[in-house]
C-alpha cells in the first residue's frame, strides 16, 4: 500500500529568479522540519538519539543540521555513523557467493553488531571508544578514532540500520529518541508521477557513480535487494519512531535530470538493465533542467549531486 502524499509540481518558471525562490521555499520547508525535530529531542532529554531511514533519504545532512541546532544551545554532540560498522566487503562478497545472491549491503546482518555494541557500552560508561572509519571505496576499515564518552552530552547514531531491532536492542538500557527520515511525498510533474522510491533511486545512482566508484548497472543490480530489505526490515518499524521527517524536495527531478540521464546512458547496450535505463531516460528527458548552482551548499541534495566545481 502506497502511503506517500502526492505533490503536484510545475517547473514553468519565467526566469531564474523565480526558480531560485522555488528552490529556496523547498529548502526552508525541510529546515523547519529538522529544527522542530531538534526541539523535540531536547525536550525529551535523551542522551542517545537514533536517526534512521532508507537509503538516500538525507540522513547525513539532517544529522548535521540537528547538531548545529544543539551547538547553538551549547550542547555537545558526537555523531556516529553506523555505516562505519559495516562488515568488510570481502566478508559480504563471500556470503553472496555462497548464497548465489547479489551482495547484501543493507540488511541487519551486514553490521558488525558486536563491535557497535562494545563502542556504545564504552561511551555509556564514559570510557574511550575506538570508533572505526569504514571506506566504501575500498570496502575496508581504514583506521580508528578514539573518543571519550565524557566529551559529549548527546550521541547521535545515524544510519539505515538505526531502526533495526538488533541495533535498537543495544540501547535497551537508555532512553533512546528515534528519528525517521525519508522522502514521503511523491511528485506529479506534467502528468508523470515520480514516486518517492524512484526519487531515491535517482539519488543513489548518481551518488554511487560519483562517490562510490559504482557503475550504474551495479546500482541497478543492487536495487531490488535494497527494496526487499526495506520492505522486510525498515517499513515495519517506521511507525515506531518518535518523529518523522519528509525529505522530498519538489525541485529534485529537474535538478538531477542531467546527471541521471547522462549516467543511465552509460549502461551498456547489451546489459540486462539497459531497458530499465532507457525507460527512466524517457521519463526524465522531457523535464526542464534546473541549474545545480541554485542549490545551497548545505542542502540535503548536495549529498547526492555533489558541490559546484567538482569534476564529473
Amino acid at each position: 500500500m502506497n502511503r506517500d502524499k502526492i505533490e503536484t509540481v510545475r517547473y514553468d518558471f519565467q526566469n531564474e529568479e523565480e526558480a531560485r525562490l522555488f528552490v529556496e521555499a523547498c529548502e526552508e520547508k525541510f529546515v523547519r522540519q529538522v529544527d522542530a525535530c531538534a526541539d523535540k529531542i531536547l525536550a525529551h532529554s535523551a542522551r542517545f538519539v537514533a536517526l534512521s531511514g532508507p537509503t538516500c533519504s538525507g540522513k547525513t545532512t539532517a544529522s548535521e543540521r540537528i547538531c548545529h541546532a544543539f551547538a547553538a544551545r551549547g550542547i555537545r554532540v558526537k555523531t556516529i555513523s553506523i555505516d562505519d560498522f559495516y562488515l568488510e566487503r570481502h566478508v559480504l562478497e563471500e556470503r553472496a557467493r555462497q548464497s548465489g545472491r547479489p551482495v547484501d549491503l543493507d540488511s541487519p546482518s551486514t553490521i558488525y553488531i558486536e563491535k557497535l555494541a562494545d563502542c556504545v557500552e564504552t561511551l555509556r560508561r564514559g570510557g574511550v571508544a575506538n570508533l572505526p572509519r569504514y571506506s566504501f571505496m575500498s570496502g575496508k576499515y581504514e583506521g580508528y578514532t578514539p573518543f571519550c564518552g565524557k566529551d559529549a552530552d548527546i550521541f547521535l547514531f545515524e544510519g539505515i540500520q538505526a531502526i533495526y531491532p538488533n541495533v535498537r536492542a543495544i540501547f535497551s538500557e537508555e532512553a533512546l529518541f528515534s528519528v525517521f527520515i525519508r522522502p514521503s511525498s511523491s511528485l506529479s510533474v506534467g502528468g508523470e508521477l515520480f514516486e518517492s522510491h524512484e526519487l531515491r533511486f535517482a539519488r543513489r545512482l548518481v551518488r554511487d557513480y560519483r562517490y562510490r566508484n559504482a557503475p550504474p548497472e551495479y546500482t541497478f543490480s543492487l536495487w531490488e535487494g535494497v527494496r526487499e530489505n526495506e520492505r522486510r526490515h525498515i517499513e515495519p518499524f517506521e511507525g515506531a519512531a518518535d518523529i518523522a521527517i519528509d525529505s522530498t524536495l519538489a525541485y529534485e527531478p529537474a535538478v538531477i535530470r542531467s546527471l541521471f540521464v547522462s549516467y543511465l546512458s552509460l549502461v551498456p547496450k547489451d546489459n540486462p538493465y539497459r531497458p530499465k535505463a532507457e525507460a527512466l531516460i524517457a521519463e526524465y528527458e522531457p523535464l526542464p533542467s534546473l541549474p545545480s548552482r541554485l542549490i545551497p551548499a548545505d542542502s540535503i541534495f548536495r549529498e547526492f549531486i555533489g558541490h559546484e566545481g567538482e569534476e564529473d
